[in-house]
């Protein structure tokens, strides 16, 4: 296989993750990184024996990068991705992939016009047990599913931390951030027609300033089914889970214990989310080192092994796409815009209903 240059913009825990794996994976190397906090970017590159670029614009034009890594804060991923596509450079770009279905769109036909692959960062999708009920719930294992709930929720001290993952207008809010559960559900069920959103404070003085401390959104389906979501950070006690009740039987994807239980008729099955014990044990480990609280990276990190193995199957399907091989059935909504647009179209119409406290259609898209 040819070695398959990358550029990395965004030199935070994933990013840094993403170029390390990049550079141990066949066929491809990280040849550039850019951006992050403090010396990120340069001890990175040291660690790697890569470049370090002066600034994107530097990156996306090196005749070495075929491809780029967009891992930088969400409101930057449009600049970035578009910056990328009009250098030729295909992209991978981090979830969310936009904070505004129009910003997504735009995305999408810059790549398109340049001939390039944009893959969505949705890492769930790499998780074999995810991928497994998916296959079940396709072929009729819990009949027609009828209601969803999903919570991820936890406890957080607003008052405490700084930075751009602690603002709303660069992180787009939970909704957005926190997109994963909002991809899953549509990823199993289907697209959400119409939503309708609610929230709330602890503290009335933060409330111009922060994110509500408790989101509750209601989704109606395209396929009738109805579904409810629970987010936030002002839950003392927390949770972390999708379940979905069908006409036949029910799934219930229990992140806490790294555990998926199917019920189909009398028959009950469960498996790991990742599908491997060191994976899905190491999963359980950090949920209870977090002690309920809600948890965001840092650049001094480096993800959990539940997340790297994940992390490495995404980029080993990119490089498979950007080599022109035939890329996967299960993975194609990440490549053809499905799975960016339903996340970001929904989250989008669940904003605009909180703000105006009314049931929102969700957006169509192409």
């Amino acid at each position: 296989m040819t070695s398959l240059g990358f550029g990395v913009i965004g030199c935070g825990n994933f990013g840094g993750e993403f170029a390390r794996i990049l550079n141990h994976l066949e066929g491809t190397r990280t040849v550039a990184v850019v951006g992050g906090a403090d010396d990120s970017a340069k001890l990175l590159s040291e660690e790697l024996h890569c470049a370090t670029a002066a600034s994107v614009q530097e990156l996306v034009a090196r005749d070495d990068v075929d491809a780029v890594i967009v891992a930088s804060p969400n409101h930057l991923h449009k600049q970035h991705v578009i910056l990328a596509a009009q250098h030729g450079k295909h992209v991978f770009c981090e979830k969310p992939i936009a904070l505004s279905l129009a910003d997504c769109e735009e995305m999408i036909a810059a790549c398109r016009s340049a001939s390039v692959h944009m893959m969505a960062g949705h890492i769930l999708h790499f998780m074999s047990g995810v991928q497994q009920v998916k296959r079940l719930i396709e072929h009729g294992a819990i009949g027609k599913p009828i209601v969803s709930h999903a919570e991820r929720t936890g406890w957080q001290d607003k008052r405490a931390g700084t930075g751009w993952k602690q603002d709303p207008a660069k992180t787009g809010g939970y909704l957005f951030h926190f997109i994963h559960e909002l991809d899953l559900v549509q990823t199993l069920i289907g697209r959400a027609a119409s939503v309708v959103l609610a929230g709330s404070w602890i503290d009335p003085a933060l409330q111009a300033s922060s994110n509500p401390d408790h989101l509750l959104l209601t989704m109606e389906f395209s396929n009738g089914a109805l579904g409810t979501m629970q987010y936030g950070s002002g839950f003392r006690q927390g949770g972390h889970f999708v379940k979905i009740n069908g006409t036949e039987g029910a799934v219930l994807v229990n992140f806490k214990r790294s555990e998926i239980v199917v019920k189909s008729g009398n028959q009950i099955e469960s498996f790991g989310i990742n599908g491997r014990p060191d994976e899905d044990a190491d999963r359980v480990n950090d949920y209870r080192k977090a002690e309920g609280k809600v948890v965001f990276t840092s650049p001094q990190t480096r993800p959990p092994l539940f997340l790297r193995k994940p992390m490495e199957a995404e980029m080993a399907c990119f490089r498979d796409a950007i080599a022109g091989k035939p890329v996967d059935p299960a993975y194609i909504s990440l490549f053809d815009g499905t799975s960016a647009r339903s996340s970001i179209a929904t989250a989008e119409a669940a904003m605009v209903s909180l703000g105006e406290q009314s049931w929102k259609r969700v957006r169509t898209y192409k």
